[in-house]
């Protein structure tokens, strides 16, 4: 093999070798690009799970599959460890909020739609407890939700007491039997007057009805007496009510505010979607518009040089076979 050969040999080898180089890192380029491309999609999908993910309301009336089926559509791609765990922390934050819901009679925090009337269920001191150290490990305690939530588990830690020490002063009561006096019967019932109306305080009162039907029995001033608590405990529990809404009035009265502002940000930002729609249909007609002129003037070109040539060729024609006349 003489050096010529040699010499295009090896220029060919670092030809390929460049042309091989370009191509693995325009390949590498395209597969990060389509990584950034499926990652902005699969967050933009878990943004939408939020009412704002800012402050960390959860969309109103989404459940923890929604959740689950992101994940496993994450799973499927490649590098996504972050976005993982994002919806892994995400869904513990809706799961602590779910947890807290189920502690009430009803809903106090969904969306942004928070209850002023929160009515606890049953006393539930280690559920309300477990659900404050998940609270406290998130890092979303510190967010507007994350604040909510710690305030509602607050009112569940004082009605879970208040319903605690009513239940165990009407037992006290109904095992007095007929020792029970008025000045019993008055003392034992000012724990139960500030709970609020509910299934819960509902039950204690039946169970307190044959004890005090028993004393407004026994005489007329006793059934005064207790007519005339009767209507205490219904101030009192109009007041304690009062005063736990004042606080949840005036955050509701910011979350409908937040609200008016994320449905006036969605709009604008729908107003911009519907131009920018727009000016891409504009540009991809005038792309195809040219498009359709460029073959035009190509056909036309083809067609004048497919006459040029049969013109040409008939006179070439006539050239060589002259007529016999």
């Amino acid at each position: 093999m003489n050096k010529k050969t040699i010499g295009w040999v090896l220029l060919g080898l670092v030809v390929f070798g460049a042309v091989s180089f370009a191509s693995y890192h325009i390949y590498q380029e395209k597969v990060i690009q389509s990584e950034k491309e499926n990652k902005k999609v699969l967050n933009d999908r878990l943004t939408d799970l939020y009412e704002d993910q800012k402050s960390g309301y959860f969309k109103a009336d989404i459940s923890a599959e929604a959740f689950d089926d992101l994940a496993s559509e994450v799973k499927n791609q490649r590098g996504e460890s972050q976005t993982l765990e994002d919806i892994d922390q995400a869904k513990k934050n809706f799961e602590i909020q779910v947890g807290l819901n189920d502690l009430f009679e009803s809903d106090v925090l969904n969306g942004l739609d928070l209850s002023a009337r929160p009515i606890l269920k049953d006393p539930e001191e280690n559920k309300i407890k477990a659900l404050k150290e998940e609270l406290g490990e998130s890092p979303a305690k510190d967010k507007d939700w994350g604040q909510d939530i710690s305030m509602l588990l607050g009112i569940a830690e004082t009605q879970s007491k208040d319903f605690a020490n009513a239940e165990s002063d009407v037992t006290n009561l109904v095992n007095k039997g007929t020792s029970l006096t008025l000045t019993d019967y008055l003392a034992g019932v000012k724990t139960l007057a500030v709970l609020p109306d509910g299934k819960f305080k509902g039950q204690l009162l039946d169970k307190l009805a044959p004890v005090k039907n028993q004393l407004a029995n026994e005489n007329d001033s006793f059934a005064s007496q207790i007519q005339q608590s009767d209507a205490s405990m219904a101030a009192a529990e109009k007041s304690y009510q009062e005063r736990q809404a004042k606080a949840l009035s005036e955050r509701n009265k910011e979350l409908t505010e937040l609200k008016k502002d994320l449905a006036e940000k969605q709009e604008t930002y729908d107003s911009y979607k519907e131009i920018l729609d727009s000016i891409d249909n504009s540009e991809k007609d005038e792309s195809s518009r040219k498009k359709a002129e460029s073959d035009s003037r190509s056909r036309e070109s083809d067609s004048s040089r497919s006459s040029s040539s049969s013109s040409s060729s008939s006179s070439s024609s006539d050239e060589h076979h002259p007529d016999d006349n």
